[in-house]
């Protein structure tokens, strides 16, 4: 029995060794891997990726687009009550043959005529908003035809045809106010300049949540390194003991429950860090993405320095311009925006009317079978239009309705938000001088866990204490410097978060 045990542990040392120089060699290669990795990755800061989520990246384009585009569309609208809106309209040419069974000039009865018209029309329109609401139109006409229709003159021969020329200019003027009711120029120039207004505070928001999902991919790519590192060493350590256990068992020292003990918690070991190396390449992907960078192209991300604290005249000025929060104002102004919305459905429900005024002087000449005759005309008209809806099926005054309920929706939405801000950014401001505190604290825990790591190694080094000792000294350093990551993630995104509350910094 003695001899069965002793060339079974012969067998199982000469195994272990195998299998410590195999692993040796995997080692070795797979650090050669990591090292060559490593060596073709791209360095990157905080800072650096911050700046390239913001501004190198289709979404930041995206968010900087928005706003670009709703400060065209006020700055339009505005410059139009002070500039016209101009553009040129025309056909050239038209031509229509018009063959039918009718009565024709002086005909007495019906008969088969065919006429033939070539045309050629433009103008040049331009379009005034008014402060007073109203709207000036001014046109300039340039009209040029060509007609050839019979003659029913009946001292003409049958089947003779007239050749007519005509070449005609003429301006309009046209004037329009509307009465009794709210002017559509000036509430599109409100509604745009809202918009405008909240496109401002959105990008602001937008931006902040960019920074914060790209704070939390790039320190989720340092955490996960130093956790595949935690975890490598666990796994050092819990192989360690299983290859220990398995001789002590082979010796009879231990039980073979035991022994399955160890042998188990090294293949959780082993579990646990395949799936953090996973998870920490996912994330590296995650990063990339953020980044518009191939989610192949490794990068290398520098552990940053902790940033200086809010300071106090900014973190006062938070506290007491709460009222003036993003949050705040944003729903100020879609409460405004709808309430205005609600306001003006009302005004066009009733009795609604507008005042019209229109004049037209124009020049030219008709040129008949070669006489040609000179024409002036002058015209001019004013009416006073009003209207008011008997019956439409409610459709009107459903419309009424639903605008006046967005606008009680975002009066709600803005007491709402009036009520949290405050106690929401005192809430962040208190989180994050606790957190600030935290961080000081744990970065002196990190020099004590490195203190008592490099004594471990020393006197692993010496042989003082197993290898087994000093991975879990390592491990207890690299738990250490977990936290403290996790805690300045949570720091850096309540500081963006804080700071996409206002426009000021």
């Amino acid at each position: 029995m003695n001899k069965y045990f002793h060339s079974r542990g012969f067998l199982m040392s000469n195994r272990v060794q195998y299998s410590i120089r195999g692993i040796f060699y995997i080692s070795i290669f797979s650090v050669f891997l990591i090292s060559s990795q490593i060596s073709s990755a791209t360095v990157i800061t905080l800072n650096e990726a911050v700046d390239i989520a913001l501004n190198q990246t289709a979404r930041g384009s995206m968010v900087r687009g928005n706003l670009e585009v709703a400060e065209q569309n006020y700055y339009a609208r505005r410059v139009n009550f002070y500039l016209p809106e101009i553009s040129i309209n025309g056909s050239v040419p038209a031509y229509s043959v018009d063959e039918s069974y009718r009565f024709f000039g002086g005909a007495t009865e019906k008969r088969l005529y065919k006429t033939k018209d070539l045309g050629f029309n433009s103008f040049i329109e331009l379009n005034q908003n008014l402060l007073t609401g109203g709207d000036l139109t001014i046109t300039a006409n340039l009209l040029a035809s060509d007609n050839r229709y019979p003659n029913t003159r009946l001292d003409i021969p049958e089947g003779t045809f007239i050749q007519e020329e005509t070449r005609r200019g003429y301006f309009t003027v046209s004037y329009t106010q509307p009465l009794l009711k709210p002017s559509d120029s000036k509430n599109n120039l409100k509604n745009t300049r809202d918009d405008f207004e909240i496109a401002r505070f959105v990008k602001v928001e937008e931006e902040a949540a960019l920074k914060k999902e790209v704070v939390e991919s790039y320190m989720g790519v340092l955490q996960l390194n130093v956790k595949s590192e935690y975890y490598k060493s666990m796994y050092e350590a819990a192989r360690l003991t299983a290859e220990i256990d398995s001789l002590k068992f082979l010796d009879g020292v231990i039980s073979e429950e035991d022994w399955l003990l160890s042998a188990s918690a090294r293949l959780d070991a082993e579990l646990n860090l395949h799936d953090i190396n996973n998870q920490a390449e996912e994330m590296k992907r995650q990063l990339a993405i953020h980044l518009d960078r191939d989610v192949t192209q490794p990068l290398d991300p520098v552990e940053p320095d902790i940033i200086a604290h809010i300071k106090p005249e900014i973190r006062e000025q938070m506290l007491n311009s709460w009222d003036e929060s993003i949050p705040v104002q944003k729903a100020g102004l879609e409460y405004r925006r709808a309430k205005r919305e609600a306001d003006y459905k009302a005004s066009g429900h009733g009795l609604t009317g507008d005042l019209t005024a229109d004049y037209s002087t124009g020049q030219g000449n008709v040129k008949v079978d070669g006489v040609k005759d000179d024409i002036n005309t002058r015209g001019w008209g004013v009416s006073l239009n009003f209207s008011y809806p008997i019956w439409d099926g409610g459709s009107s005054g459903a419309e009424v309705k639903a605008a006046r309920l967005q606008a009680d929706q975002a009066r709600l939405e803005y007491n709402r938000a009036r009520q949290s801000s405050r106690a929401e950014i005192i809430n962040l401001i208190n989180q994050l001088d606790v957190s600030y505190r935290r961080l000081d604290i744990m970065k002196k825990q990190i020099e004590l866990a490195k203190s008592r790591l490099d004594i471990a190694e020393s006197r692993f080094k010496d042989g003082q204490i197993s290898e087994i000792t000093y991975q879990e000294s390592k491990a207890f350093y690299l738990e250490s410097r977990d936290k403290y990551l996790e805690e300045y993630k949570a720091y850096l995104v309540e500081r963006a978060e804080i700071e996409g509350k206002f426009l000021f910094k």
